[in-house]
């Protein structure tokens, strides 16, 4: 059956920070066929292409995107287990990522319950390297199937070919920006293995060891009260990176502001926690500019509090990085990705 092709279509529907403007084409695809069809009209129309998940990461032009939108809407849950009791999940990218970690949770697996309540689709988690609660996804990812929409081979990339950091991956990079990640196999557990180490899991769960269904409720409990609901307001979740910084960089700011939370991060690089940084030593959480703020109760997450543009949200990032560089020598980074009008 052939792909239907929408024109004019308003991208702001299709984010979470609830702007962007008009797409010139919009496809959804349901499949490797699907996507094969896209690509192709995309060249025949000589037009860039824009890959398009949950739209919990994307900041889009206010002009919108002049070219052709591919919306991931491929499906399919497959679960393997083995002896040894570890259990391979093959995801559809177009599947939510809530609705695949309750519905491992619910069967018992371990592996996925720290990254509960986060918006978006299953596709978009190895692009970020989404992480939450002591868990990013490069722990659990073992291959990532893609296409190449310049040359059409369709390959499996593993773990390693993924080139995971601290939210990035060889997608974010530019010969990986030609990949449509279209399923992603995880690797999870059916034995006991909760990641409790996070300071507000330790002070649920103390000296006990909670089963799976308990460590997801208390998430989405501590996400529930931190950040604000996505689907009312318009967010992307945490909107900065928590910057890395040198050893000494980090010993400096020890000094002089001691109850700053800090973690090794490896090679001599230290990561500080943002949402300190925003809030105790900046005092800005709560703070708002025209329609745009950081969250009252959680000050690294930005929130469009109704009728904000592209821009306005992009010039709050940018005052919200200058006066944390004024204050603490810190150069911050967004998380969300700035989409440019092509």
């Amino acid at each position: 059956m052939p792909i239907q092709i929408q024109e004019n279509i308003q991208l702001a529907n299709y984010t979470t920070l609830k702007t962007g403007g008009v797409a010139r084409y919009f496809v959804t695809v349901t499949n490797q066929a699907d996507l094969t069809e896209a690509v192709a009209f995309a060249r025949s129309q000589k037009l860039p292409l824009l890959f398009l998940g949950g739209g919990s990461n994307m900041l889009i032009d206010d002009t919108g995107y002049n070219g052709v939108v591919v919306w991931c809407a491929i499906k399919g849950r497959e679960y393997t287990e083995y002896e040894d009791g570890r259990v391979t999940l093959v995801c559809g990218a177009g599947e939510m990522l809530d609705e695949v970690v309750a519905e491992s949770v619910a069967k018992g697996y371990w592996g996925l319950e720290n990254l509960s309540a986060i918006p978006g689709t299953v596709g978009a988690t190895p692009v970020q390297n989404v992480g939450a609660y002591g868990v990013e996804v490069a722990q659990l990812i073992a291959h990532v199937e893609v296409c190449n929409v310049v040359t059409g081979e369709v390959d499996v990339l593993n773990n390693d070919e993924c080139e995971f950091a601290y939210r990035e991956s060889f997608f974010k990079k530019e010969n990986g920006k030609n990949y449509f990640i279209t399923a992603v196999h995880f690797d999870l557990q059916k034995n006991l293995t909760p990641k409790i180490g996070y300071a507000d899991l330790r002070d649920k769960f103390g000296d006990t060891t909670p089963r799976v269904e308990e460590v997801r409720q208390a998430i989405i409990a501590i996400r529930a009260a931190k950040f604000p609901d996505w689907t009312v307001l318009g967010t992307a979740g945490s909107f900065f990176k928590n910057p890395v910084v040198r050893r000494f960089e980090a010993d400096a700011l020890r000094l002089k502001y001691p109850e700053l939370p800090q973690y090794e991060a490896g090679e001599g690089m230290v990561k500080i926690s943002l949402g300190y940084v925003l809030d105790k030593i900046c005092g800005l959480r709560g703070y708002k500019k025209g329609n745009v703020g950081l969250y009252e109760a959680q000050a690294l997450v930005l929130v469009n509090y109704g009728g904000a543009t592209t821009d306005e949200i992009k010039k709050f990032a940018t005052h919200i990085s200058d006066l944390v560089y004024v204050k603490t020598k810190i150069i911050i980074s967004p998380e969300v990705r700035f989409i440019k009008n092509k």
